[in-house]
Order: structure tokens, then sequence, then C-alpha cells
């Protein structure tokens, strides 16, 4: 048996290269937004993780996030190219299409990403992205990428609870998929229920009951997912904010090699003994006064999070994501 054949997978490891972006949406749970640090992701960084992780690991998949990861172009086309150095087959990212301002800019950002080696780029169109970037501009970048041809072209959009509930946010969101469905069969078409934390919890709660305490477990930290952060934070891909670790200060491979979701401070707590809820008690024992009822289990979890953080340094980090 070879070596690649006992190496471990990570189905996908993916770069948060910076926190800025062009929008600040009422939903980003990364808190995305202009006025964000300039501190970016840096190709050196980008290098020696690469070149750590998949000595160890096989990745199946790269992904490049934000913010919105096409601000500082250049720098995200260095780091591509350093990913397809690795042979890794698919490399990926989300964006809001801000660049589709004429049809000029938005063939050279694509010709230039495809060129380094994207196979993949996700458009975000709901009602929270439109209210900076009209429809059209973020059309015209999808077709461009269409033309150049990307491999795999699709659009999310972030709903308000299940996309058959009626809500003012829904009823916009599917009059954007429709128009999205219709013009674009090349592109797959992806809802997605909106998960209430970071800017979400200041901002969308009023349109949640709020009168229950959420008992849902989360079983999202059993899959061998992670993102780094510019700053070198580690975290599991889909709960920003829970790091496990600091890539600039430890290896990367160690990091995932050592992670065992039932023994960390945090996530054992919210895993393996019961889900958030088991969470929030932790912090009532501590002095939080809770609400009462939470719009889901994220909204529980981040709250609880929120008061808890004097109590967990450098694991519930970074400061940017929390209040």
């Amino acid at each position: 048996m070879s070596i690649e054949q006992i190496k471990k997978r990570i189905p996908l490891l993916t770069f948060l290269i910076s926190y800025k972006c062009t929008n600040e949406c009422k939903h980003c749970a990364l808190q995305g937004s202009p006025n964000q640090d300039e501190i970016s992701m840096e190709l050196g960084d980008v290098k020696r993780y690469l070149e750590d992780v998949t000595a160890n690991y096989i990745v199946d998949e790269v992904g490049f996030f934000g913010g919105e990861p096409l601000l500082n172009l250049d720098l995200l086309i260095s780091l591509i190219e350093e990913v397809k150095r690795y042979d890794i087959p698919n490399i990926g990212l989300p964006t809001n299409g801000y660049w589709g301002k004429n049809d000029l800019i938005a063939k050279k950002y694509v010709l230039k990403l495809k060129e380094a080696g994207i196979n993949t780029i996700g458009f975000s169109v709901d009602t929270f992205h439109q209210e900076f970037v009209p429809l059209d501009v973020v059309k015209r970048a999808m077709k461009a990428a269409h033309e150049v041809g990307i491999e795999r072209i699709y659009s999310i959009t972030q709903n308000l609870g299940p996309e058959n509930i009626n809500n003012f946010f829904n009823d916009q969101n599917k009059k954007i998929t429709e128009v999205i469905s219709k013009e674009f069969e090349f592109c797959q078409v992806i809802n997605s229920e909106l998960q209430v934390r970071g800017r979400a919890a200041k901002q969308l709660t009023e349109y949640y009951s709020m009168n229950t305490i959420p008992s849902d477990k989360c079983l999202i930290f059993k899959v061998p997912m992670f993102m780094i952060d510019p700053n070198g934070w580690v975290f599991h891909q889909l709960c920003h904010g829970i790091c496990i670790g600091n890539a600039k200060e430890n290896s990367l491979s160690d990091i995932i090699k050592e992670f065992n979701y039932r023994k960390h401070p945090i996530i054992g707590k919210v895993v393996a003994k019961g889900g958030p809820q088991n969470l929030l008690e932790i912090a009532i024992e501590k002095g939080y006064k809770p609400q009462n009822g939470y719009a889901d289990k994220c909204h529980l979890c981040f709250c609880a999070q929120n008061f808890l953080r004097p109590f967990y340094p450098n694991i519930l980090e970074p400061s940017n994501l929390f209040y």
C-alpha cells in the first residue's frame, strides 16, 4: 500500500483571504464589511500551510472565502496558482459578483481566475446581497464565467427560515432565483437556510418568533472541513469563531491531527453533550442572563459564545466575529 493510499482525506480546506467586503449584508456570519481591517492572507503563509498539510493529508478541494475574495485580484490569483501546484482537483470560491460592472471587466476577472486554476464559482444572490449589488451586475459576471468555460457555476441564496416560509426576504429571494433559473440553465441554484449568528444576531432576530430555547443537536464538527483566516486562526468550515488552533503558531497538519471534537472545551460541550443548549447552561453558570428564546440553535450558540469569550481566550476568536 502506498503512502498516498494511507493518507487521511480532508474534503475541503478553505483560506479566508480577508474579512473586508464591498457589502455590509444584514445576515453576514463573518461580519464582512468595507470597514473591516485591511489584513489579508499572505502568500508565504499559504505556501507553508499547503506544504505542511499536503504532506500529511489528501486534500480534495481548496476554497477561497471572504469578505469578498476578489477584492484583491492579484493576491487571489497568486494564491490560486500556489494551490494549483499541488494538483488539488477542485479549486473554488464564492463571490458577490460586484466586479460584473461591464462586459470587459467581467471577462478580465473570470479569464484570470480560469487561467490560474479556478474550476468552481458560486454567486451570492439574495435580498441581502442585492441591497448592495444590482442583480444585473451579478448576471453579467455569471454570464462571463460561463463564456470562458468555468466548469461549475452555482448560485447560493440565503433564506430566513425554510424557503417555503413567507416573509419579505424569502418572497424577494423567490423572484431572484426564478430569474437565475430562467436565464442561466448552466447555473445550479442552491437555496440555504440562514444561520442566525454574526451580524444576523443583531439585525434579523425581529423576524423570528424568539419564544423557544432550541434543543437541536449539532453534528457538523464530525466532518473534517477546515478554514484558516488571515490571522492564522483555524476553525471548522461551517462554524467560524470556535478555534481549534492557530496555524501561525503551530503546524496546520498537527492542529488537524490533534483535533478531537469530543475533547475541545467548547465543541465538546456543543456536540458531544447535547447541543448548544448545554453551552447556554455553562454561560448561565458564569453570569449570563438568557433571553426568553432564540431564533435557532446557531443563534443560541452564538449568544453564549459572545458572553463566554473572556473565559475562553484563544478559542473564541477572532474578536471581529463577535460584539
